[in-house]
């Protein structure tokens, strides 16, 4: 007879045990928020406080203006960009013909424009690529992945001008727009579409519509641009569009979120008499709801809703107290709570935890780092 090893036994015993455990701890940080966040926070220490990362120091006698993009924090001050990297170290400085800056920026280009003045410029990763000068005043900048910008300017005869450049700085067309604002507008991920927000005035009831332009007709007659419209409801008025995967546009109104896919609008959210405080649609598949929630007795709490406009499931993160601000950038949701910012990603786990001495009024993100801007020194988080 076989004589049973014991050791054996109880060793596989113990190993399954543990595997068990693992699964059921596993399960509970994924789908229980308040033990997720205990670990985030106590085991993963992804809370971190100002004493624990870089700082740039800024000259306050100087007007400082402050974006980031990629890796790269940018200062510009005295017609000049000087940037630094994530660990608060100088890299370079440009010289630019612009004051009063508008930045946008996606992935490793930075695009940067006089505000009401006629001055545009491109920079790739450190490189100043092209400036151009515009003859209209310009109200918005916008720039995508590959390089190509969109400037919206006005002049005395047109309410908006759209005027478009390819990577290298060759002006592709320029469409006018005599009597309708832009107020917003998106440049699609393979170059051929421009979304844009146009407001009309003109009649008795404001009316607000999403235009889709194409690169390829506008090069060829400016007359046959347009190859859609989507005109909102009476009374809902759309605030801001960003192209997606797959070229949907995520919209923001007023009073609510929107997706146009395949030349269709689908809506997200209805805001009625709901506590929403705050939208956001700029990722790459998703949009974005804050919507605070009664906790209790005289306490209540934000629920930030993760929205999927591919499938359109949601995942919910769960705040302990109220949202001040929310900033949103590819898939990174940042949420200010006052001292504290909460960073999660598009599943609704978190990213980073920041603690900071003093009130939070100033962040932005790129998909890799958030600075928080104060007065005299700009702190860096990476995420």
């Amino acid at each position: 007879m076989r004589k049973i090893n014991k050791k054996r036994i109880l060793l596989a015993i113990g190993i399954v045990v543990i595997i068990i455990i693992l699964i059921v701890l596993i399960s509970l940080y994924i789908v229980n928020n308040n033990i997720r966040n205990w670990v985030d926070i106590n085991i993963f220490r992804k809370n971190v406080s100002e004493q624990d990362i870089q700082t740039i120091n800024l000259n306050t006698d100087k007007n400082n203006q402050v974006h980031v993009y990629s890796d790269f924090i940018a200062v510009l001050n005295d017609k000049m960009i000087t940037l630094y990297n994530s660990y608060g170290e100088k890299i370079t400085a440009l010289d630019v013909n612009i004051n009063s800056a508008l930045f946008d920026s996606s992935d490793k280009y930075l695009a940067v424009a006089e505000e009401n003045g006629h001055e545009i410029c491109l920079i790739l990763d450190k490189t100043y690529m092209w400036s151009q000068e515009l003859e209209g005043e310009i109200l918005q900048i916008h720039v995508n992945k590959n390089g190509y910008v969109a400037v919206v300017t006005v002049d005395v005869t047109h309410k908006s001008i759209v005027t478009f450049f390819n990577s290298q700085g060759k002006k592709l067309f320029t469409s006018y727009f005599a009597s309708t604002r832009i107020v917003d507008a998106d440049i699609s991920h393979d170059n051929k579409y421009i979304a844009i927000v146009e407001l009309d005035t003109t009649g008795t009831i404001i009316k607000s519509n999403v235009k889709i332009l194409s690169v390829e007709n506008a090069q060829k007659d400016s007359e046959n641009t347009i190859i859609y419209t989507y005109e909102a409801e009476a009374g809902d008025l759309i605030t801001n569009v960003k192209y997606q995967s797959k070229n949907q546009i995520a919209c923001i109104y007023d009073n609510g979120l929107g997706v146009i896919v395949n030349m269709t609008y689908k809506e997200v959210i209805k805001i009625n008499n709901e506590n929403i405080t705050y939208l956001a649609n700029d990722f790459n598949n998703n949009v974005v709801y804050v919507k605070e929630e009664s906790a209790g007795l005289f306490k209540s709490q934000s629920d930030v809703h993760i929205v999927n406009t591919s499938d359109f499931q949601e995942k919910i993160y769960k705040l302990e107290t109220l949202a001040k601000d929310v900033f949103a950038r590819d898939n990174i949701i940042a949420i200010n709570v006052g001292t504290e910012i909460y960073f999660i990603d598009t599943n609704g786990w978190l990213i980073k935890k920041y603690t900071a001495n003093q009130e939070i009024t100033n962040v932005k993100i790129s998909e890799s780092l958030a600075i928080i801007i104060y007065k005299d020194r700009i702190v860096i988080v990476d995420l």
